[in-house]
């Protein structure tokens, strides 16, 4: 599928370069489920409100489509894109632990130097979980860059997305495995915490 892989390609590439600039009783429902790994709705969310609330990202955040429809929603295609990323992210941590690699303290120095660069410091505004995540995803993907070289990094993400199975709660849309993202539900996208759908189920969860 030569077009889907070259959009595969631009989409990690807008990810590494630019960072996309851009419950249960017992357990929360997943927001995205990619092979064995899972993020909850609730940190998904927590990464939407550092992004959305950030003036340095976007001054405007109605013009930039970070708003929705409705009062105190996101904009759908800002929510597909941060969720893209985030599935990309995944990706490219499972391949990094396939190949036996870890990060180092230098790894992390360097990536946040990157993070705040690309995102114009605004990730310094970010909470402290949510930078730390970002800083590693950041870390691992330069890394394996360097490990893999370019040709090599797209490959094995686009063989990691192939063969991982991927679940998008449908309170956020769906994933479409021909084109490699994030499709938008139809609709109004609902506020955050609102109930919506069906969930990718969380192995995490307790009975």
């Amino acid at each position: 599928m030569p077009l889907s892989r070259r959009r595969l390609v631009t989409l990690v590439a807008a990810v590494a370069a630019a960072g996309l600039a851009a419950s249960g009783c017992a357990a929360q429902a997943a927001a995205v489920k990619v092979g064995g790994d899972t993020v909850s709705r609730s940190d998904f969310e927590d990464e939407l409100d550092a992004y959305s609330a950030s003036d340095t990202l976007y001054p405007d955040p109605e013009a930039s489509g970070v708003t929705g429809e409705l009062a105190g929603s996101y904009g759908q295609d800002f929510v597909a894109d941060l969720l893209q990323q985030r599935i990309f992210f995944m990706l490219a941590a499972q391949v990094f632990d396939e190949r036996g690699l870890e990060l180092t303290d230098g790894d992390r120095s360097a990536a946040s130097d990157q993070l705040d660069q690309q995102l114009q410091g605004a990730a310094d505004d970010f909470p402290r979980e949510v930078h730390d995540e970002l800083t590693d995803d950041f870390a691992r993907l330069t890394k394996l860059q360097e490990e893999l070289g370019a040709e090599g990094f797209d490959e094995a993400l686009i063989e990691a997305a192939d063969g991982t199975d991927i679940e998008v709660s449908s309170h956020y849309g769906s994933w479409d495995p021909d084109q490699y993202s994030v499709v938008p539900p139809e609709g109004p996208a609902p506020a955050p915490g609102d109930g919506g759908g069906e969930q990718p189920e969380d192995p995490s969860a307790a009975p």
